[in-house]
């Protein structure tokens, strides 16, 4: 019967991980801005490198361009979406703009792997909002031609279809927080999971943007955690039962010799003996042994959620 629930146990554990990994880009950038204090420029580069951290300071730029308001930027990310269905948006093009910039107090500065930013970029994002009519009747000039025919065509089949072109763009009047892996003097994206932060809000506002737009989830990560936790009581129990049965069987005699009757003090506990046989003593390390086994198997399963929920290595609070 232990067979089966250790494979229960493992499946469990394996649906949680599977979970855990199914969030969206946004979700898992909330979750490590979350877990990381931030730090200097100067703390991280002494933090060492390919280390996740967590770094605050001014935007710089040795070359800025301005936006139309004259705004020294460093970034500039424009994109054009219409409505599919529902609250899912369809994105027709994107422009990105941007120079060589960096992350920097008064002692260091860290660049910034600007074409690593996707969906961890949380800034004040200007929006329009309208019809593909409306857009199709503004004359923008899209960088793709196949954009803008896709426009003019959807502006005749579907002219009441939504639209919205998004801006977002960083400034070097900005001050920010990066979340990303340090990898020779540079802030990038790290592996699975470790997507590039970047926000020039205050970190409980941005959090709580992140977290907005990840309020869906909350039902699936609750049922991940009880497949964890679950998981790793049945492997567990399952662990008990393998000890205990091989302790059984190792115990197991085929038969008791009349000498072995007559002197209780050999032979197996179960018999009134003093457990001096092989399946006493495996039965005896089995219980010895046992809670610690058990309490190796939750700290590797708790290290094992640590990582995935964050980076392999982090300044934390």
């Amino acid at each position: 019967m232990s067979g089966p629930q250790l494979l229960l146990g493992v499946a469990l554990i394996a649906l949680a991980v599977w979970a855990s990994r199914r969030g969206g880009a946004r979700a898992r950038a909330g979750r490590l801005m979350a877990g990381l204090a931030p730090v200097s420029p100067s703390e991280a580069l002494l933090a060492g490198n390919e280390r996740y951290l967590a770094v605050q300071g001014s935007i710089d730029a040795a070359e800025a361009f301005d936006d139309e308001n004259h705004r020294p930027l460093v970034y500039r990310r424009e994109r054009v979406l219409i409505r599919e269905s529902g609250e899912t948006w369809r994105e027709l093009e994107r422009v990105v703009r941007s120079v060589s910039f960096s992350i920097s107090d008064r002692e260091a500065s860290i660049a910034i792997d600007a074409a690593a930013l996707a969906d961890g970029l949380v800034v004040i994002e200007r929006q329009w909002e309208g019809s593909v009519a409306e857009l199709a009747a503004a004359g923008r000039a899209f960088s793709d031609r196949a954009t803008g025919e896709l426009v003019a065509q959807l502006a005749v089949s579907a002219p009441q279809l939504s639209a919205r072109v998004s801006l977002e763009q960083i400034s070097t009047l900005d001050r920010g927080t990066v979340v990303g892996l340090l990898r020779d003097g540079r802030l990038t994206a790290g592996g699975s999971g470790q997507p590039l932060v970047l926000t020039t809000l205050d970190r409980r506002e941005a959090l709580r943007i992140l977290g907005s737009e990840s309020r869906g989830t909350l039902a699936a990560s609750l049922l991940a955690l009880g497949a964890l936790l679950g998981g790793v009581l049945l492997t567990g129990i399952a662990l008990v039962g393998l000890v205990g049965e091989l302790a059984g069987a190792g115990g197991a005699l085929p038969s008791a010799s009349p000498d072995q009757a007559a002197n209780p003090e050999i032979g197996d506990a179960r018999n009134g003996g003093l457990a001096t046989g092989p399946g006493g003593l495996l039965g005896l390390v089995g219980a010895l042994l046992l809670p610690v086994l058990l309490g190796a198997l939750i700290a590797l399963v708790a290290r094992a959620v640590t990582r995935w929920r964050g980076a392999g290595s982090r300044i934390s609070e």
